[in-house]
């Protein structure tokens, strides 16, 4: 009954749906996400697309920032959300009626919505990130999910919508990846949002987006990456240098936490002037938390149960000593934790 009680009560009414509707007026509607975006990003952008398009004819524009890089996200991108557009600057964003971040936050520092536009609506599944979410006028922010895509999803079966095998197959693998399978920050709705979606999958193009060739330069970054871990009591850390692409430390440290009695696993490495970080910690260790704690005053993080990233511009230091002085803090904060011995700091 309990469970019963908690699905209800994540549902959509009419009533939200019209404000949403008025929200973003008559269009075209400007959708951003969060730079390099992952597969929740990418699901969540087209199934928003897809609702403001199939419920009341209001176009839509996705466009990130950044780059797509790993192989299973370039596949999806190619395969199952070639509506996304990459761009540079966003200098037209006037001309939309309204504009709508998904899987990320104003203020968060992780996308590229221009300092002058305020966006008006705001969908998310991570902890608000500053003061600037109190001028959005929709906002729909639930840390209790965990994938971005399953609140759009709320939406759409709210209207009646059921997405055809493209749009379901993207839903299911951005949650799957965002969960790791249902193993990580999930909730019930996910859960039963994951299960809708099977019958409905594309599976071809599936086990052509898990099965994503790779180039050599992965392998020979991801040795690197594993030579260069170190291990501090239950805590793993390893820092790659200089990388071919910025989002390969999430993907290091999804293996590194893996490790027998690691309570967290931080990766750094830096591209393109700025030192990316990516956190993965155990269920009773929550990642946004810890990351905020760690991250300098100039740099922006934000995170989401046992997941988190971050990023830090150069400025003019020195690679190897911004992550020395990083992965310092980062000690230290689990020793205030009781992570690990004090000595090994």
């Amino acid at each position: 009954m309990h469970r019963r009680q908690k699905l209800a009560s994540a549902r959509v009414s009419p009533r939200q749906l019209d404000l949403l509707r008025q929200t973003a007026g008559s269009g075209p509607l400007l959708i951003l996400t969060h730079d390099n975006p992952d597969p929740d990003a990418l699901a969540a952008g087209k199934a928003l697309a897809t609702l403001f398009e199939r419920a009341w004819n209001i176009p839509s524009k996705l466009a990130y920032s950044g780059l797509v890089a790993r192989a299973e996200n370039k596949a999806m991108l190619q395969l199952l959300t070639p509506e996304w557009q990459q761009v540079e600057t966003l200098e037209d964003w006037p001309q939309y009626s309204a504009i709508a971040l998904v899987d990320t936050q104003p203020g968060g520092g992780n996308n590229s919505l221009p300092s002058a536009a305020t966006p008006q609506i705001v969908i998310d599944h991570h902890q608000r990130a500053s003061a600037e979410i109190n001028k959005v006028q929709w906002v729909d922010i639930r840390t209790d999910i965990g994938a971005t895509v399953c609140i759009i999803y709320l939406y759409l079966e709210a209207v009646g919508i059921e997405p055809d095998a493209q749009l379901a197959t993207a839903i299911f693998y951005g949650i799957q990846t965002d969960t790791r399978g249902l193993t990580r920050s999930t909730s019930p709705i996910d859960q039963e949002i994951y299960f809708k979606m099977l019958p409905l999958l594309d599976r071809k193009k599936l086990v052509e987006v898990e099965n994503a060739g790779v180039p050599r330069e992965y392998f020979r970054t991801f040795v690197k990456g594993l030579q260069s871990a170190q291990v501090f009591g239950n805590v793993v850390v390893s820092y790659l240098g200089e990388m071919h692409r910025p989002d390969f430390t999430a993907e290091l440290a999804d293996a590194l936490v893996r490790l027998e009695n690691t309570r967290a696993a931080l990766c750094l490495g830096y591209h393109d002037a700025k030192m990316y970080l990516s956190l993965r910690t155990v269920s009773n260790l929550d990642a946004g938390t810890l990351i905020r704690k760690v991250i300098m005053a100039n740099g922006r993080a934000g995170g989401h149960g046992m997941t988190a990233g971050g990023r830090v511009p150069l400025e003019g230091e020195s690679p190897d000593a911004l992550a020395n002085e990083i992965i310092k803090r980062f000690l230290e904060v689990m020793a205030n934790l009781g992570g690990l011995p004090e000595s090994l700091i």
